[in-house]
C-alpha cells in the first residue's frame, strides 16, 4: 500500500541514510523523497512509499519552513557549521539588521551555495568544488512569505539596543521551493555590513505537512543544541507506520491539485486508461491545473487537460 511518509531526520546524517528505516518498516523497496535536507540540518522529511511515489513531484513543489539560526562575524565556504572559515567580519549592530531584514521579504534574487546539489554540466556543483573545479551558479529567484525574528542572541548583558552587537540570530522563514537559508544567511550577512553562515537548520513543515507529526519527532533535541544521544539513530518501525498518512481530497487541495469525483461506473474504465471524458466526473473540472482523481474518498489518479482533451498523469492501483 502506498503512504506518505513523515519522519524527523537528525543533523549529521544524510537524507538518503533514512530511507533504510522506512523500507525496513513498511517492508517495501520502493521509497522515495520530496525533497532532501542538508547534512547538519534536522526536521521533516516527507517520503513516498510505493505507488505513491508518482506524487513526489506535487509534494517537492510545497511551501517550506524553517528555523534557523544565523551566527554573524564568520562565513564559511559550506555556509554551515561543516566548512572552513573563509572570511571573518565585524559584528552587526542590532539597528542595522533591523533596517535590511525588511529586504528579504517577497521575491528575492538569490545565488544558491557552491556546495550545493545544483547539477552544473550533468555533475553536482558540491561534487565539482570537491574536485578542485570552481563553479558559478546563476542567481534564481525564490519567494519568501514571512520571516521572523525568534531570538537576538547579543554580547551586552544588558537589555537588547539598537546599538547592541549582534552574535546570532534565530529566524522562521516561510519560503517557495528553491530556496536555500545557507545563501539567506549569508545575504542576510552581508546586508548587515558583516558575515554569516547557517549554524543551526531545521525544516518545520513542507506544504500541509507539520513536523510535529513525523515519526522520531521526540528524539530530536532543543533547537539550537547538538544531539548527543547515539541511542537515537533509528526511528521504532511501529512509530513509522503510525505516521504513515494516505492521500486525501484535503491533502490534494493542499498541494495545489484540484480533487475530482469519478463517477462509480466509470471506475473501471479509468483505471484501464481508457479514453475519458467529463461526463465520468460529478465534480467540475478546471482548465490549467492538474486534478486528483477520487473514488468515494479512495484516490484513483491524476490527470489534466490538453487542448480540451483529457491526458493520464498516472493511474493509482494500489497494490495491496
Amino acid at each position: 500500500m502506498g503512504s506518505i511518509v513523515l519522519l524527523a531526520k537528525q543533523s549529521g546524517k544524510t537524507s538518503f541514510s533514512t530511507l533504510w528505516q522506512v523500507k525496513n518498516a513498511l517492508g517495501t523497496k520502493k521509497v522515495g523523497h520530496t525533497g532532501t535536507l542538508d547534512n547538519f540540518a534536522d526536521g521533516l522529511l516527507v517520503l513516498l512509499s510505493g505507488p505513491l511515489t508518482r506524487l513526489g513531484t506535487y509534494i517537492t513543489n510545497c511551501d517550506k519552513v524553517y528555523h534557523a539560526r544565523i551566527v554573524f562575524g564568520e562565513q564559511t565556504d559550506t555556509l554551515d557549521p561543516s566548512g572552513k572559515v573563509v572570511k571573518t567580519c565585524p559584528l552587526p549592530c542590532y539597528k542595522n539588521l533591523k533596517s535590511i531584514l525588511s529586504s528579504f521579504s517577497g521575491q528575492i534574487d538569490q545565488i544558491p551555495p557552491d556546495y550545493s546539489a545544483i547539477h552544473v554540466n550533468g555533475k553536482r556543483a558540491s561534487d565539482r568544488i570537491r574536485s578542485g573545479e570552481s563553479v558559478v551558479l546563476k542567481s534564481r529567484n525564490v519567494t519568501i512569505y514571512d520571516l521572523r525574528v525568534k531570538a537576538v542572541i547579543h554580547e551586552d548583558n544588558e537589555l537588547l539596543q539598537d546599538e547592541s552587537l549582534v552574535s546570532a540570530l534565530d529566524i522562521r522563514v516561510h519560503c517557495s521551493k528553491g530556496t536555500y537559508i545557507r545563501s539567506l544567511a549569508r545575504d542576510i550577512g552581508a546586508a548587515a555590513g558583516s558575515c554569516a553562515h547557517t549554524m543551526f537548520l531545521r525544516r518545520t513543515a513542507v506544504g500541509p505537512f507539520s513536523l510535529e507529526n513525523a515519526a522520531g519527532f521526540l528524539q530530536l533535541p532543543l533547537f539550537g543544541t547538538y544531539n548527543t544521544n547515539e541511542a537515537c539513530e533509528s526511528v521504532p518501525p511501529e512509530e513509522i507506520k503510525a505516521a504513515c498518512k494516505v492521500f486525501t481530497w484535503e491533502t490534494a487541495k493542499a498541494v495545489d491539485l484540484h480533487p475530482i469525483e469519478i463517477r462509480e461506473e466509470e471506475l473501471a474504465s479509468f483505471r484501464n486508461g481508457k479514453k475519458m471524458t467529463t461526463s465520468w466526473f460529478t465534480t467540475n473540472l478546471q482548465s490549467g491545473t492538474h486534478h486528483a482523481v477520487f473514488s468515494q474518498n479512495v484516490f484513483c489518479g491524476i490527470v489534466h487537460e490538453d487542448g480540451g482533451v483529457l491526458v493520464y498523469d498516472f493511474v493509482y492501483r494500489d497494490k495491496t
